[in-house]
């Protein structure tokens, strides 16, 4: 089996990751998984991983220079204080194309790096740019498809009757919401989206939800 390789560079890295919702926190690629990962690639590459960087609870549709991470992480970069940024994957970066494919010609324009573990030539050659492209209109769609099943959620909670648009920690709400959904099909990931847009509280008031507080409104193991 053919492995890669890799030329060893000293590069001073910046290691971003981002989740959004509990949703998406619910997909199990952790903001410690994400670094982890990082770390495991500039050990093969020889970089240097000066600073961690985190959004949590940050849509990918949030403008970058909006989020408190990836803001701070590119004024260190412009200012000299890194060489790379590095993420898991194209996803993290941002959920709509345009936005993806500005931030890596704003890297080549500026001079520092940026690249992703499912990208890893960058923008640099025909071919990682043409990578680059497609796993940004993927994410793209991604978001639109997520988005499409919470509203239709939501249109389907309303159908039975449940109450929306005012935040509530009325735990019999949201397991009611919880279980028509769960009839209808919905996995946990989708519910849990559901019950943020829906402004329904967990039990500790607070406004993110996540699989395993969803696994537990329907006495499911936590999945």
């Amino acid at each position: 089996m053919n492995e890669r390789t890799y030329v060893v560079e000293s590069k001073r890295v910046i290691s971003y990751a981002r989740v959004s919702t509990g949703a998406q926190a619910a997909s199990g690629l952790s903001i410690d998984a994400q670094h982890r990962a990082v770390a495991d690639m500039a050990a093969v590459r020889g970089w240097r991983v000066v600073e961690r960087v985190n959004d949590e609870a940050v849509s990918g549709s949030v403008p970058v220079d909006e989020r408190p991470g990836l803001g701070t992480a590119l004024v260190q970069l412009e200012q000299g204080e890194a060489d790379m940024l590095v993420a898991t994957r194209v996803d993290r970066l941002a959920r709509e194309t345009l936005a993806t494919l500005q931030l890596f010609d704003r890297a080549e324009r500026l001079g520092w790096e940026l690249i992703t573990l499912d990208a890893p030539e960058g923008t640099k050659t025909h071919d990682g740019r043409l990578l680059v492209g497609i796993l940004a209109v993927i994410a793209a769609h991604e978001a639109g498809s997520a988005r499409a099943r919470t509203v239709a959620a939501l249109q389907t909670a309303r159908r039975n009757g449940t109450r929306l648009g005012r935040p509530s920690n009325q735990p019999e709400e949201a397991r009611a919401l919880a279980k028509q959904l769960h009839a209808e099909g919905y996995s946990l990931r989708e519910i849990a989206a559901a019950l943020e847009v829906a402004g329904i509280l967990t039990a500790t008031g607070k406004t993110t939800w996540h699989h395993s507080s969803v696994a537990a409104l329907l006495n499911k193991p936590d999945a």
